[in-house]
């Protein structure tokens, strides 16, 4: 009897030593709740409901979170229909349990139109109502599509309310149809506006960010009934503006005396650049563009934007007028990034001419999926203004897509001989189509890159020529 006793107080021993062990091995349980919640709040809503069967203490921690983000990616229904409403009650289910008195970023994004408004406009109210800082409302698909009548409205009294969307700093509506009422000014703390696959009238867009005294950055893109986008105010804080996709957008003109970085990618439009002076950093990507119209932005930014430091542009095999002896000069310029289309274009020439401070060069030639393979309309170009001129500030250079092509290597010993500063070329022979697809390893790119060892002969003792 003794023996089985002894037994029992060894086993009991050893029992009580390992629960705990595993009592200080369990940390994140001895955390504060606040500490714990914030940690739950990284978790998809879903993930962080699943916490509450670990033990009684957490049972209720998760609905405490400050960050709901529901995503398509949640359901796994395979029917679109029962999807849509499995989302639909899953969104309504959490947010009935939801406990928290405030709400740092409210994340719907899912494929909804307006035969689910009622359910919508509850989920903003319920968000308002716990004064959410970040606002993201996404209603469309993860590809493009053409705006609709049934899409999901914004409800306009949230504007007509003066404390409604006071609490807001970042805004990003997408998938809906956008109505302003007569007088609204409830975006006092609006620093972010995202607006994508909505429709609005330019006036509403007009009055909308006339009204956003704090905004610093905005986004639009693919605004169908967009003409005229005008983004200009005295008070205007405006830091950073992309514009992208809007087909019928005729005009452009922005005073924005605080405006630091600009993207454009879309059609040819008509820019008025009228007083951008702090502007240091511009993307333009259009497609139908000539060399007169890339010449009138490249002067329009070296008169109003004297300190732009990084400019980006598109060059499509252009008509050059041969004529034109003088282009604007980018006195500031450092970086300069190129989409070039298929072969080389005299205008390459001219910017590189146009901009005597370079320090980075990129250049992107991209390819259509499906088109020829061809040499290019500026054969040689680089090699007849050999020695025209000397690149003093030239450090860095890359080649994306380069081919054993004679334009492509006569570009680079034109680089290797007149880039008397250059330490780094890198040449990347695989080529990024025009569709998104990336080329891989092939006979071409072989080819490219022993094109490319050949060069190393001729680059100079300070080069470091990468041939990745």
């Amino acid at each position: 009897m003794l023996r089985v006793s002894s037994m029992y107080s060894m086993k009991k021993s050893r029992f009580c030593c390992k629960s705990s062990s595993s009592k200080k091995r369990d940390g994140i349980s001895s955390l504060p709740d606040e500490i714990i919640i914030h940690i739950l709040s990284f978790l998809t809503p879903k993930d962080a409901a699943i916490t509450s069967l670990l033990s009684r203490r957490w049972r209720n921690l998760w609905t405490f979170i400050p960050n709901l983000n529901f995503n398509v990616n949640h359901m796994a229904r395979p029917d679109p229909l029962m999807r849509r409403r499995a989302f639909v009650r899953m969104v309504s289910n959490v947010l009935s349990l939801h406990s928290g008195q405030n709400i740092n970023k409210f994340w719907i994004c899912y494929e909804l139109d307006c035969r689910s408004a009622r359910y919508i406009d509850k989920w903003i109210s319920f968000a308002i109502e716990r004064k959410v800082e970040n606002l993201i409302l996404d209603l469309t698909e993860e590809q493009e599509i053409d705006v609709d009548p049934e899409m999901y409205t914004f409800p306009c009294f949230f504007f007509s309310d003066e404390n409604a969307l006071s609490s807001i700093k970042y805004l990003r509506i997408a998938g809906c149809i956008l109505h302003l009422p007569p007088c609204f000014n409830n975006l006092k703390s609006l620093v972010e506006l995202s607006l994508t696959h909505v429709m609005v009238t330019e006036n509403e867009l007009n009055k909308l960010l006339s009204s956003c005294l704090l905004l610093e950055r905005f986004s639009v893109g693919n605004v169908p009934k967009l003409v005229n986008l005008r983004v200009s105010g005295p008070s205007l804080r405006l830091r950073y503006l992309e514009v992208s996709d809007c087909r019928s957008l005729d005009n452009i003109e922005i005073w924005a005396a605080n405006l630091v970085s600009f993207i454009y990618r879309g059609r040819k439009v008509n820019f008025s650049l009228n007083c951008v002076p702090q502007l240091e950093d511009a993307i333009i990507d259009i497609c139908d563009s000539t060399f007169d119209y890339v010449a009138n932005i490249c002067d329009h930014l070296a008169f109003n934007a004297p300190q732009l430091k990084s400019l980006g542009l598109r060059i499509v095999p252009l008509e050059v007028n041969t004529s034109l002896t003088v282009f604007p000069r980018l006195v500031n310029l450092k970086v300069l990034t190129l989409l070039v289309h298929e072969s080389y274009d005299t205008a390459l020439w001219y910017l590189l001419r146009a901009s005597p401070f370079l320090q980075l060069l990129q250049v992107k030639f991209l390819w259509r999926l499906k088109s020829p393979f061809r040499t290019g309309g500026c054969k040689n170009i680089f090699s007849g203004h050999g020695t025209a001129f000397t690149h003093e500030f030239l450090k860095e250079v890359h080649m994306f897509g380069f081919r054993s092509r004679l334009d492509d290597i006569e570009f680079a010993r034109y680089l290797l001989k007149n880039a008397t500063a250059l330490n780094i070329l890198v040449i990347d022979p695989f080529i990024r189509y025009l569709d998104g697809w990336v080329e891989k390893e092939n006979k071409a790119t072989r080819k490219a890159r022993d094109e490319a060892r050949r060069l190393l002969k001729e680059a100079p003792a300070n080069v470091h020529l990468l041939i990745l």
